[in-house]
Order: C-alpha cells, then sequence, then structure tokens
C-alpha cells in the first residue's frame, strides 16, 4: 500500500485505512509533528482509540504505521482513503460518520506573519458500519442523509497555524477559536477527548481569496478577502431582522500587506 498517493505535495497527510477484516484506522501525520498518530475506531462502539504509545500507536513515520497495521503486506488491506485533513467525526446510529478533505486549495497562500488559509475543494465520508447496530429510527436515519448531503465543498476554509476566527492578526492560539464561527464544534469534540485536539482543523463557513496587484510587472502588494459566516445565525438575515437582539450574520475584512510581509491595513465590517 502506497503511504502517499501520486500528487499528494501537502505537509499534513490523513489516509484512513479498512482492513479485510472489517477494522478501520487514521493514519495522521502532521506538519506540525515529526510523528505519527494511529487511531483506532472500536468497532463495537465507533469511539476513537488512542494511547500515544510508541510501537503500538505512535511512530517516526507513515510508513511504519502502516506496516505495522498491516503486517507489511499488501494483501491484508481492503480499501485506503487519502485526504490533506480531518474535518470531523460522530458515532449516529449503526455507523462512525468521518469527514475528511480530500483536497484543499490554498486560498490566501501567504498570510503575513505565516500561515496559509485552505479551502475545502473535496470532501469525502468514510462510513465506518459498526458490529453492535443499535435500532435506528426514521429520524435517526434522516439525520445521518442530511448530514451526508452538507455542501462543504467550496463554501468552508481554515487556517492550521493561525486564529482566522477573529479580526486579523489575531494573537490568540489556534486551539483557543471564537465558537461563534466554528462550524464542525461537535465534530471535533472526540478527538479532544483522546486528547488530540489539532488533529481536527477549525472549520469556517464562508469563503477566502487573495488578489495580488502591482504595475510594470513588479509586485507592489496584496489584497486578501475573507468572509465567515456566524453559526448562532444560520438562516438569511431578512428572516432574522426584528426577531433577534444581534443581527450579525457575515463577517468581512479584508487586509493588504506588501511583499515583504508587512500589513499595512485591515479592514472588518458586517452584513
Amino acid at each position: 500500500m502506497d503511504t502517499h498517493p501520486p500528487g499528494n505535495g501537502q505537509k499534513t497527510s490523513i489516509v484512513v485505512v479498512t482492513l479485510d477484516s472489517g477494522e478501520v484506522y487514521i493514519i495522521s501525520s502532521l506538519f506540525s509533528r515529526p510523528d505519527t498518530q494511529v487511531i483506532y475506531i472500536d468497532p463495537t462502539t465507533g469511539t476513537l482509540r488512542y494511547n500515544g504509545k510508541p510501537g503500538l500507536d505512535n511512530f517516526k513515520s507513515e510508513r511504519e504505521a502502516v506496516d505495522y497495521i498491516t503486517n507489511g503486506s499488501r494483501g491484508v488491506s481492503r480499501s485506503s482513503v487519502y485526504a490533506r485533513a480531518i474535518l470531523g467525526y460522530a458515532v449516529l446510529g449503526s455507523f462512525g460518520m468521518l469527514l475528511v478533505a480530500t483536497k484543499l486549495n490554498p486560498s490566501v497562500p501567504e498570510l503575513p506573519g505565516g500561515g496559509c488559509v485552505y479551502t475545502v475543494a473535496e470532501s469525502q465520508w468514510v462510513k465506518v458500519p459498526l458490529h453492535n447496530p443499535q435500532p435506528q429510527g426514521k429520524g435517526e436515519v434522516k439525520n445521518i442523509q442530511e448530514l451526508t448531503e452538507l455542501d462543504i465543498d467550496g463554501k468552508h476554509y481554515f487556517c492550521d497555524t493561525r486564529d482566522i476566527t477573529r479580526p486579523f492578526p489575531s494573537r490568540v492560539p489556534v486551539q483557543s477559536p471564537d465558537d461563534e464561527f466554528v462550524w464542525n464544534k461537535w465534530l471535533s469534540l472526540p478527538f479532544k477527548n483522546i486528547g488530540l485536539p489539532e488533529h481536527c482543523v477549525i472549520l469556517l463557513q464562508g469563503f477566502a481569496e487573495y488578489r495580488p496587484f502591482g504595475s510594470s510587472g513588479q509586485l507592489e502588494g496584496i489584497v486578501a478577502l475573507m468572509a465567515r459566516r456566524s453559526r448562532l445565525h444560520p438562516g438569511t438575515r431578512y428572516l432574522a431582522r426584528g426577531t433577534e437582539v444581534v443581527l450579525v450574520f457575515n463577517v468581512f475584512g479584508w487586509a493588504l500587506y506588501l511583499p515583504n510581509g508587512i500589513c499595512m491595513a485591515y479592514f472588518r465590517w458586517h452584513s
């Protein structure tokens, strides 16, 4: 089994391996860590398992982790999903539901002071059947279907090194976001519960983009625009006008900075 699919140029690598036995492992190699973590999905309860023990679920490399799981044999691996980021996980009825981003677009390749904003271009739900399924009512089946039909691609973005839930530049650590703008908070809880909060990115809804400008072939500056939507007011504005005390639905901000990374101005407004 190849540890990296062709064309994988990202520093963070996620591989979801399903063995012939039905066991599912999440192999995570983050850009910010020198090691590789193996997260096991309990086939009965769907709970994530990770102990951080070297040689058991913590390895020096992705290749070492894959070889341990598959016993060095290609034949015991039924399927593999290659991804660039983990967006969330939840146990719903008879399934463990893992959401991963399989393709990312660098919307703002380089923020002043470092960091990149990625837009989720393609995502995928990995459905893990549980060995001890519980009876599901029509409501639960409908909830699962609606969850998997959420429109993620092209409408959500994240930065795994900087806090972009607040006005830029934020001095708050990336793992302490403004929850109002975090759309996958409950999906990230299983990773926090096993001591790996950084493994699930902080997902914002909206858009991010940048445009360079200049003259005579010279780069004179860059304008970056980021718009984030509040999860506290997911409806359209006109429906809530006059019925809510707070009418903040979308927060827009744009930054002007020079090629040397110096931020010249930042503007922020609500709609």
